[in-house]
């Protein structure tokens, strides 16, 4: 079995795993808001200087991995929407980009 293969096959299951428990995981850190909303920060900090870094690098596979790195900070920004305010879309929404920039993610591998 390649590295790739084995990336693939990890990232699949990050995917299932957020899936079936995501929402669960973002309505326990919700119970410390100021300690999540810190990480997710954080978090999103990283992501955006990985945007510009993925920006900065150009190439022909720039504009998915961009969609990508775009993907997973509108999962922070709601993750951070869901720890401030609880709201039925914001958890949904926070899955779903999530999930949409695994998937991207997965195909960039592949691809």
């Amino acid at each position: 079995m390649t590295s790739r293969a084995v990336e693939g096959v990890l990232i699949g299951i990050i995917a299932l795993t957020i899936l079936l428990g995501g929402k669960n995981v973002l309505v326990e850190i919700a119970h410390f808001p100021a300690a999540a909303l810190f990480v997710l920060l954080a978090l999103g900090a990283l992501e955006m200087f990985a945007l510009r870094r993925t920006i900065a690098l150009g190439g022909p596979a720039a504009r998915f991995r961009v969609s990508r790195d775009v993907a997973f900070i509108a999962a922070i920004v709601c993750a951070m929407a869901f720890v401030y305010a609880p709201a039925r879309w914001s958890i949904g929404a926070a899955i779903a980009a999530l999930e949409f920039a695994l998937v991207l993610e997965f195909l960039d591998r592949f691809s």
